[in-house]
């Protein structure tokens, strides 16, 4: 296989999973979605920026009906007008943070105002594990935060943390 077909499937390969236009198209076969009264959309990841990005363009005739925030690492973005991108964690750091909180507990402000016809939606990708801490009644972020730095010192993946 020459070095110019091995490139060509590598970028046919990436651009088949590209958010965005995976998001827009899935937003737009979905009726019941685009006729909603109100779309709330929560979710964390690193691939948010352009999730959001391809909701909001399926959505452009009908932004005033959406709401919402997708938790991001810092320095990430997309040019928005409904959904905010809160930075909930540093780049390259897998722990939870306060700004990941204040980010869920406002997804779960924004979700228990929903109306009975109202729709959420919720974009997830990797990362939701420190971009979506919710420690349980009890637990608190410094409990969280030492449990994932003893999982990560042991030598525990990113999936045994999802569990945390």
């Amino acid at each position: 296989m020459s070095r110019e077909h091995a490139l060509a499937i590598w970028h046919a390969a990436v651009e088949a999973v590209r958010p965005e236009p995976l998001v827009r198209a899935a937003v737009e076969a979905d009726r019941a979605l685009r006729e909603a009264p109100r779309v709330i959309v929560v979710g964390a990841g690193k691939a948010g920026p352009g999730m959001a990005a391809g909701l909001e363009a399926a959505l452009a005739d009908r932004l005033d009906r959406v709401e919402g925030l997708v938790n991001v690492p810092a320095g990430m973005s997309a040019d928005l007008k409904r959904v905010s991108l809160p930075a909930a964690r540093p780049p390259g750091v897998n722990e939870p943070t306060a700004e990941g909180v204040a980010g869920a507990e406002e997804m779960l402000r924004l979700l228990r105002g929903a109306g009975p016809d109202d729709v959420a939606v919720c974009l997830l990708s990797g990362g939701g594990s420190a971009l979506l801490p919710a420690p349980a009644e009890g637990v608190t972020l410094a409990d969280k935060v030492a449990v994932t730095k003893l999982l990560h010192r042991s030598g525990a993946t990113i999936d045994e943390m999802n569990c945390v």
